[in-house]
Formats: C-alpha cells, sequence, structure tokens
C-alpha cells in the first residue's frame, strides 16, 4: 500500500550548493515528542539554521507489508501522523539538491523490495559511469543520484556486499562542498534497515546520532539525550535482533 499526497512540482535553487537533509529511523513507532522534534529541526535545525523544506516523507513498515506518506510541502506545514503498529519507520525531510522538488524525487524512494532516503550529493554521472563499468543499466524513472544508488544496489543483488561496494564508489564521487554519505536502506520484505555514513568532515551537522537506550538513530539530537555520534565509515545494521554497527570498509 502506498498513499501519497499530490502535489505540483517546484524548481528551487540552494543556496551555496550544499543540501544536506534530515533523517530519523526507528525500531518501533517513534515517540510523538521525537516526532515533533524532527518536525522542528527539519523548519531550523541546531547545526546550521537551515530549513529543509523541499517536501518530505515517512515510510512505516512491517515483514510482507509497507505503506509510505510523501508531500512536496514543508514537513512543517503537512505533518501527518503515520499509523500505529508498524515495525520499522523512516522519516526524510529534503532540502533539494538534484532533482526537483517533486513526490518522485521525494524520499524515501522505493525500488523493487528496497527503500531508500539519503543526505548528500553524489557526481550522479561520474557514479554512473563507474557503475555501467560493472554492467548495470544507470537509466531511471527519475533524475536524483539517490534513485540511482538505489536501484545499483538492488540490480547487484541487494546483499550488504554490495552496499558496501556501492559506498566505496561514492566515496569517489561526491561533492566537495559537502563530502558525506548518510543513507538508510530498508528490506520491505523483512522490515530491516541498513544505515551508511562516510563523511570527510566531522561536523556535528553531518554527523548521524543514536539515542542511548533505544533502538533510535537521527540527524542530530531530538532531545536531551544522552544521543551517541555514529562513528565514521560505519554501517548500522537495525532489525529484530537489535542495533549493530560494523565498520564500513
Amino acid at each position: 500500500m502506498a498513499v501519497v499526497l499530490k502535489l505540483r512540482e517546484i524548481e528551487i535553487t540552494v543556496d551555496d550548493g550544499q543540501a544536506v537533509c534530515r533523517l530519523l529511523i526507528s525500531w518501533g513507532k517513534p515517540s510523538q515528542s521525537h516526532m515533533l522534534s524532527f518536525v522542528e529541526i527539519s523548519r531550523r535545525d541546531k547545526t546550521k539554521g537551515w530549513s529543509h523544506g523541499s517536501g518530505w516523507g515517512v515510510l512505516y513498515a512491517r515483514k510482507g507489508t509497507y505503506g509510505v506518506y510523501k508531500s512536496t510541502s514543508p514537513i512543517w506545514e503537512s505533518f501527518v501522523e503515520p499509523p500505529d503498529g508498524y515495525l520499522l519507520y523512516l522519516f526524510h525531510s529534503r532540502l533539494a539538491s538534484v532533482g526537483a522538488v517533486s513526490l518522485a524525487n521525494t524520499h524515501p524512494i522505493i525500488y523493487g523490495r528496497y527503500a531508500i532516503a539519503h543526505n548528500g550529493t553524489i557526481d550522479k554521472e561520474a557514479f554512473g559511469r563507474e557503475l555501467k563499468q560493472l554492467g548495470v543499466d544507470t537509466r531511471t524513472g527519475g533524475s536524483t543520484d539517490t534513485e540511482l544508488f538505489l536501484k545499483a544496489f538492488v540490480d547487484l543483488g541487494g546483499e550488504v556486499k554490495h552496499l558496501r561496494l556501492l559506498a566505496r564508489l561514492v566515496a569517489k564521487h561526491l561533492d566537495p562542498e559537502e563530502y558525506l554519505l548518510n543513507m538508510a536502506i530498508v528490506n520491505l520484505e523483512t522490515a530491516s534497515a541498513y544505515l551508511v555514513t562516510h563523511r570527510a568532515s566531522e561536523d556535528p551537522h553531518f554527523i548521524p546520532v543514536k539515542k542511548q537506550g533505544d533502538m533510535l538513530i537521527a540527524s542530530e539530537p531530538l532531545d536531551e539525550g544522552p544521543w551517541s555520534p555514529i562513528p565514521n565509515d560505519s554501517l548500522v545494521i537495525l532489525d529484530e535482533g537489535g542495533m549493530k554497527i560494523e565498520r564500513l570498509r
């Protein structure tokens, strides 16, 4: 099942060439206070003071079924609380850098049995050339770097080893103005998730954090905590067995 709010496509320009979105991943539905805090940091984040108003989406999944809600309006103008009863929840508020503001480009994006939400900007053309050398068909239905990454991941086989491989390739083609890759991928059949983080700077704006004692990850703290930074070059696995953090490469 997929539920979307149909709104018009908008072209925008992002100042300074930077666009770092906000993410929230939770095993179990986040508390209302955490969801509302996510709305507020999307309106104005605490690290840069930026607004992430290029649309938003939320995915909610349990084994074998999922739902998604998307809007091209800012989340603080159009927030809809997701339903109860799902295992995994993925929120994303977008500050667009590649592609128009449209439902098709709003995260989470779904392809096959996977969904993705992404922070950072990839040189899509250079990344695409490397993918072609691996035999990946780089044609996608949309215009974003995120969609290309997801298609490559699924077409290569959708395993952890493919995620590690693609992260290594992407690291060579990140925007030097915002050299980071924070990417969440959800397996819609198993309701499990991966989070990859790779960054050149330890600027707090770029560092995802996890709530101590909870299976909750966000782009920045949503309450007084305590929260812990996720180490650079990490692969986080989130499933019914808990949260596990491994070295990415």
